[in-house]
């Protein structure tokens, strides 16, 4: 049974994109990778700690600098290390591994994105910051065929959770995995619709965008519905052996997460995440 690996690497690549797309200068997508990075750690902590988290960071960048910070600066920074680790809790909320580096090289015509991880591994994920709108028929393919293979899942996930043995814990782990990278990927193509929604002139090419917009909402509900699915069907197996925890470390199973008859849903110049399950051939088996 061959499985698509979605790492930590991958996860963080998937949550940090949106916040660098069309930063133009280097260092500012840099910087937004290192918040973005500290707002994933952060995360890790009890939510009681992460507010003394975020102000000893600030103190930390207070200390590097001579100059006192400029009037608001330390609201907006501290309101945006906030945002982020929401952001990180809501799109993956059963990731725990750490991410003790991750860094952006410039490439040319691509950045490089460096992660290290609690595991001790090390990848490098090319990233396109400025995608081209001539890559908008390429988007609105993958777009529609997730769109319908999504709303398909939920059915399909809901007539094997009514059938014991229909997936191991594994593969709803991995399934899990999979569509939390889905849903941040949406972010990514949020963004990238948005921005060439308002900077084409052409009437057309705006309702074509306006509308698949709106399809995006809808993939993200029916991707929230396999999700609630997956999660459900969790927690009835973790009670079922007795588990005393129905939190998910997914930290254990990352370097092993995917799923079977994947497509790959492009944001150009990477891979992102395509998380659709193959079709329920029987109640115990997926093809």
């Amino acid at each position: 049974m061959n499985f698509k690996q979605f790492t930590v690497a991958s996860c963080f690549s998937s949550f940090m994109l949106p916040h660098v797309l069309f930063v133009e200068e280097l260092e500012a997508r840099k910087k937004a990778v290192m918040s973005c990075c500290l707002a994933w750690n952060i995360s890790l902590f009890p939510e009681a700690e992460q507010e003394d988290h975020i102000e000893r960071i600030w103190k930390m960048v207070e200390a590097d600098n001579r100059d006192a910070p400029p009037p608001g600066l330390e609201q907006g920074f501290k309101q945006d290390l906030r945002m982020l680790v929401a952001q990180k809790q809501e799109l993956f909320p059963w990731t725990h591994t750490n991410i003790p580096t991750a860094d952006l090289i410039g490439a040319g015509f691509h950045d490089v994105l460096r992660i290290a991880t609690g595991t001790g591994t090390t990848e490098e994920i090319e990233i396109l910051a400025w995608p081209n709108p001539t890559g908008l028929p390429l988007i609105i393919e993958h777009l529609r065929r997730i769109q319908s293979d999504t709303a398909a899942q939920v059915g399909l996930l809901e007539q094997a959770s009514r059938t014991p043995g229909a997936f191991t814990d594994i593969e709803a782990t991995q399934m899990t995995t999979a569509y939390c990278v889905q849903r941040a990927d949406l972010v990514g193509y949020q963004r990238i619709l948005t921005v060439w929604r308002d900077t084409q002139p052409a009437p057309s090419v705006k309702r074509v965008i306006c509308h698949w917009l709106s399809v995006l909402a809808e993939i993200e509900a029916d991707t929230k519905a396999v999700l609630n699915i997956l999660v459900s069907c969790r927690y009835c197996w973790f009670a079922a052996m007795e588990c005393r925890s129905a939190r998910i470390n997914a930290g254990s199973f990352a370097a092993n997460a995917g799923l079977r008859g994947l497509s790959v849903a492009v944001i150009p110049g990477r891979e992102s995440a395509g998380m659709l399950v193959g079709p329920v051939s029987n109640a115990g088996h997926y093809n």
